[in-house]
């Protein structure tokens, strides 16, 4: 069927929709149903350059970079027409990513909301501070360190998190007056136009500072786009591989780049920790989104006098978890969002099963609730996995939570937890607050969960160790990642 949203589809350059360059188009697919509910302009190399080329004016002759009150006018226009149209975002991004309902606000409401710190960090940010007089070679000189944008951002964004990903790089690139190009992800392209959509409607935004793009060919626009010299920094969300090759690329020229690159986080059941606590928490944060989430709690690491408690209690509540139609609010699990991740879900569990890991529920493709169509998996539980196993050690993006048993001390819990490339998030389950700091220091992630409790916030910083990435976003850490410092020193006189 046809999104009856009036969704756009078309390309954002320089202040006016267009449709590609080569007039292609492809189709969006609705993962619940495979039904199409939209098509995209297919960018192709041309579109990349002229989106770059109006990004580059933009930043090159247009105040943007240097009137923050503008600016921070602005972006409120922006958030404020964005709470306006967050129903339309909702049912978009339901549609085009598979969100469930049950968690669609965290993905729209909180993210326009958490808007507000840029917006006033924008006014309150030192971006000019003196730092008086310093002889340090014979010559007695004021210094003043001056804060300002790199230039042109090229960001390119991935599916599971569309609305809260693309406003993300929007708001840091913008409200520290880089202009931005934009790349979506295939599979969610809509709600990239949709934002541009309302940017272009309700704000005073200049033309050539906001552009976005869309693309069938995941590779082919994000190969133009970082192949250009003319973009001074890269902000990706995805995968180490396609992160390792944007490193590569950003070289030529020196050019700027945070990667957030995805994880394999470890939750920490420790001996005394209260399981009517932990064990929701557990779920909630595996199976969050269909699993399809970066720093989710898809590893857990359980102390072997509570591992037989931990899998029974688990068995029971994921097997009675309700998933299917992401439109019913009941639903905590919905649809992966294509074929070929389906396939790699379903590929990791059944090589963990025959490797001797036991699947306590799921482990298999869900009955469609959909007439046969979409892509579904059900909620599962794959435990008995050793610490160095496949499924243990590689992100699965999907309902799956791998069980690691392990036996002695503290110390153990926090080297198996360790035993990992990436080092996005880690969670631990205790009743001593003590001993939860204790190990929350020692864990090698950008980020650490005591508890009930959850990192993500606008004013603290997110990033990972390790191949989750480098860089961070969010706090005044990830505002200063989008800028360079400029010292300028001047004639003083020593008192």
């Amino acid at each position: 069927m046809t999104l009856e949203l009036g969704a756009e589809g078309r390309l954002y350059i320089d202040g006016r929709f267009t449709e590609a360059a080569a007039g292609g188009r492809f189709d969006v697919l609705n993962p619940s149903d495979e039904t199409v509910i939209g098509t995209s302009a297919d960018a192709a190399d041309d579109d990349v350059a002229a989106a770059v080329t109006a990004a580059r004016r933009a930043a090159d002759e247009t105040s943007w970079g240097t009137d923050h009150a503008f600016r921070a006018r602005v972006l409120r226009q922006l958030q404020d027409a964005l709470r306006k149209e967050a129903a339309t975002a909702k049912r978009l991004q339901t549609a085009e990513a598979g969100t469930p309902t049950s968690n669609i606000g965290s993905h729209i409401d909180v993210m326009i909301d958490d808007m507000s710190f840029f917006n006033d960090l924008i006014e309150r940010f030192p971006w000019e501070q003196e730092f008086g007089v310093h002889q340090g070679v014979g010559l007695p000189s004021n210094r003043r360190v001056r804060y300002e944008p790199y230039g042109v951002v090229g960001a390119i964004t991935p599916w599971n998190a569309p609305f809260m990903t693309d406003i993300w790089k929007i708001q840091h690139a913008l409200a520290t007056g880089n202009t931005i190009v934009l790349k979506t992800a295939p599979d969610t392209p809509l709600t990239g136009a949709f934002i541009a959509k309302v940017a272009h409607e309700n704000t005073d935004l200049p033309p050539g500072v906001l552009n976005v793009i869309s693309s069938h060919d995941k590779a082919a626009a994000g190969e133009a786009l970082t192949g250009d010299p003319r973009v001074d920094m890269y902000h990706f969300t995805g995968s180490p591989g396609v992160g390792q090759r944007i490193y590569e690329r950003a070289s030529h020229g020196i050019r700027k780049v945070c990667l957030e690159l995805g994880g394999k986080s470890a939750n920490i059941i420790l001996d005394d920790a209260d399981l009517a606590v932990a064990l929701p928490m557990t779920i909630g944060m595996c199976m969050s989104n269909s699993g399809q989430g970066c720093a989710l709690a898809t590893r857990l690491v359980v102390h072997s006098s509570r591992y037989d408690e931990v899998l029974e209690a688990l068995a029971a509540a994921v097997g009675a978890l309700p998933w299917g139609d992401p439109t019913d609010p009941v639903n905590i699990v919905g649809p992966i969002i294509n074929g070929a991740q389906l396939a790699r879900i379903e590929g990791l569990v059944d090589r963990a099963r025959d490797a001797g890991a036991r699947v306590l529920v799921g482990g298999r493709r869900g009955d469609s609730p959909t007439g046969g169509k979409g892509f579904w998996y059900e909620p599962t539980i794959v435990a008995d996995v050793h610490e160095d196993a496949e499924i243990a050690q590689h992100e699965v993006f999907g309902p799956v939570l791998t069980v690691v048993r392990y036996r002695g001390d503290d110390d153990e819990a926090v080297r198996v937890a360790n035993n990992s490339r990436y080092g996005l998030s880690s969670y631990i389950q205790t009743q001593d607050p003590e001993r939860a700091w204790r190990l929350a220091n020692r864990m090698k992630a950008g980020t650490v969960n005591i508890g009930p409790s959850f990192y993500l916030s606008p004013d603290t910083p997110f990033g990972g160790y390790g191949i989750s990435g480098v860089g961070r976003e969010h706090g005044e850490d990830g505002f200063r990642e989008y800028l360079q410092a400029k010292t300028i020193a001047y004639p003083g006189v020593i008192a």
